[in-house]
């Protein structure tokens, strides 16, 4: 079993997403042994579940890790272990010896090593944004938003869409509404919403979340993957 331990300097980091390495190790009949660490490729979304499993990790232990990332790494047949502290090799000398103290494991693999979780409905975002791209300042407005991106968590596609309602002169909250829906998203990333808007969204049957402060699209998803964001709907 090849396993990943999120690192920063010599010890477990608090949070997979934002560490500085992953210590690999390779346990094998009751031994491990550590192999080259890995520089972390940076944290976007659905990005480092997909990198370490094409590096053939079936396991990654970390401190901590929001609900959607371990999905994530489920849906990739990488089982995880969160709640791990101290030095990464006393942590895989410890998980080897079956005495590491950590929170439960997250992801349990059936009787053929594929994952037991259902996949998470709703594995597509939209994002209210004033610019295309993961990289454009996040719009707190929804009806008039001037784009919408829409990121697929299992793929990690994005499509931006520009918001053909922004200008309009009026009830542009429901119509945008429906764009979402057309779209295929099944949560919603935004600051505010008028109440017709609210109420056509709680109809269709998206989950809506609010981000304020500024920021970007990828940062208004981070949060959200950290289970940081306050419902809307």
């Amino acid at each position: 079993m090849k396993i990943a331990i999120a690192m920063d300097g010599t010890r477990v980091s608090a949070h997979f997403g934002h560490c500085e390495k992953y210590a690999i190790f390779n346990a094998n009949d009751g031994t491990i042994s550590r192999g080259e660490d890995l520089d972390s490729p940076g944290h976007e979304p659905g990005k480092l579940p997909r990198f370490l499993a094409e590096q053939n990790v079936e396991l990654i232990i970390a401190g901590g890790m929001g609900p959607r990332a371990i999905d994530l790494f489920c849906q990739n047949g990488i089982e995880v272990i969160l709640g791990a502290s101290g030095d990464v090799d006393a942590v895989a000398e410890a998980y080897i010896r079956g005495d590491l103290t950590t929170g439960e494991s997250t992801c349990h693999h059936g009787p053929e090593d594929e994952c037991g979780h259902d996949e998470k409905e709703g594995s597509v975002i939209c994002i209210t944004a004033q610019a295309p791209g993961m990289d454009a300042p996040f719009e707190e407005r929804f009806g008039r938003a001037p784009y919408f991106i829409f990121l697929d968590l299992k793929t990690a596609g994005v499509d931006s869409v520009a918001n053909p309602f922004a200008d309009a002169s009026g009830g542009v909250g429901p119509r945008a509404v429906s764009l979402v829906v057309e779209k295929g998203a099944q949560y919603l990333l935004t600051g505010q919403m008028g109440g017709n808007a609210a109420e056509a969204l709680a109809a269709s049957g998206v989950k809506a979340y609010s981000y304020r402060g500024g920021g970007t699209v990828t940062d208004a998803v981070k949060a959200y993957l950290a289970g940081n964001l306050p419902s809307l709907s």
